[in-house]
C-alpha cells in the first residue's frame, strides 16, 4: 500500500510539474519573464517564478489548512498530497475538455443560430461542469481508492483537498497573466482570489463531497444524491463566473462583483452546515 501511494504521488507531481514546465517554456518562448512584458534578466525571471509559486499556491493551502483542522480524525499526510497534486494534474483535462466544448459550441451556434448571451451561458454552464467532474475524478482515482477513505465526511476533505490542487495551478495561470501589469496588480489578483475563486472552489467541491457523504452507507441513493450535488455545484459556479464577467452590470445596483462575492460566502456557509451534517452520519 505503502509503495502504491509513493507511486500515485510521483505520478499526480511529474503531471503538475510538466504543466508548469510547459506553460513557462510557452511564455519565454513568447518574449516574457512573466512581467513587464519583454523578457529582462534572469535575476526578474526568478523574483517573478517565486511570486508565482508563492501567491499560487499559499491561498489554497490556507483554505486546505482550515478545512483539514475541521475533521475529527485527520487524513493522512501522504494521502492529502497525493489528492492535492491529482487536482492540479487534471487542471490540464479541464482545459483540454473546454477548449474543445468551446469549439462545440461554436459550431453549433453556427448551425443554430442562437444568441451571444445564450451562448455565453451554454460555455458557463459547460466549463463549470467539467472543471467540477475533474476535481471529482481527481479524488476517485486516488483517495476513494484508498483503505483511508472510511467514513463519510472524508468525501469532503479528499474533495476539498483536490478542489486546493485544481485552485493552486489555476491561480498560477492567471497571476502568471497579471504579473506583466506589475506586482501591485498581482497582489491584488491574490487577493481577489483568496477571497472568491478559491473558497468557490472548495464550496462546490465540499456539495459534491456531500453527495458521496450521504450515500456512504447507502450505495442505492448514491446517483440521486451526487446528481443533485454536480448540478447545485455547477449552476453556483457558473453563477459566479457570470457575474464576475458581466462586472460592469448592475442588478438593482449591486455590481457583479458583489454578487459573485456573496454567492461564495453562501457557497461556504453551505459547505460548513453540510460538513457538521457529514461528522454526524452514522451507519443505521
Amino acid at each position: 500500500m505503502v509503495q502504491m501511494n509513493l507511486h500515485k504521488i510521483i505520478i499526480s507531481l511529474s503531471l503538475a510539474f510538466l504543466i508548469l514546465v510547459i506553460y513557462i517554456i510557452y511564455l519565454i518562448g513568447s518574449g516574457y519573464s512573466f512581467v513587464g512584458g519583454p523578457a529582462n534578466t534572469t535575476w526578474q525571471t526568478v523574483i517573478n517564478l517565486l511570486y508565482l509559486i508563492l501567491l499560487g499556491f499559499i491561498p489554497p493551502i490556507l483554505w486546505l489548512i482550515f478545512w483539514i483542522r475541521e475533521d475529527p480524525h485527520p487524513e493522512p499526510k501522504k494521502e492529502i498530497l497525493t489528492v492535492f497534486f491529482a487536482g492540479i494534474a487534471v487542471v490540464a483535462l479541464a482545459i483540454f475538455l473546454e477548449n474543445y466544448f468551446f469549439k462545440s459550441n461554436q459550431l453549433f451556434r453556427e448551425v443554430f443560430s442562437y444568441s451571444p448571451a445564450l451562448f455565453q451561458i451554454v460555455n458557463l454552464l459547460g466549463f463549470a461542469f467539467i472543471e467540477e467532474i475533474c476535481k471529482m475524478l481527481a479524488v476517485i482515482f486516488t483517495a476513494f481508492r484508498s483503505k483511508y477513505f472510511d467514513e463519510p465526511v472524508d468525501a469532503m476533505i479528499y474533495m476539498v483537498t483536490a478542489a486546493m490542487g485544481f485552485a493552486a495551478l489555476e491561480n498560477i495561470l492567471f497571476i502568471a497573466d497579471s504579473l506583466q501589469y506589475g506586482v501591485n496588480q498581482t497582489i491584488l489578483v491574490s487577493a481577489f482570489r483568496f477571497i472568491n475563486a478559491v473558497l468557490l472552489h472548495a464550496s462546490t467541491a465540499i456539495l459534491i463531497g456531500a453527495g458521496f457523504a450521504f450515500s456512504y452507507f447507502h450505495h442505492e441513493r448514491r446517483w440521486k444524491e451526487l446528481g443533485g450535488a454536480v448540478v447545485f455545484s455547477t449552476l453556483l459556479h457558473a453563477a459566479y463566473n457570470f457575474f464576475i464577467i458581466n462586472n460592469t452590470d448592475k442588478i438593482a445596483g449591486i455590481p457583479g462583483q458583489l454578487i459573485a462575492t456573496g454567492l461564495v460566502l453562501l457557497g461556504a456557509v453551505a459547505g460548513l452546515f453540510l460538513f457538521e451534517k457529514a461528522r454526524r452520519i452514522i451507519n443505521i
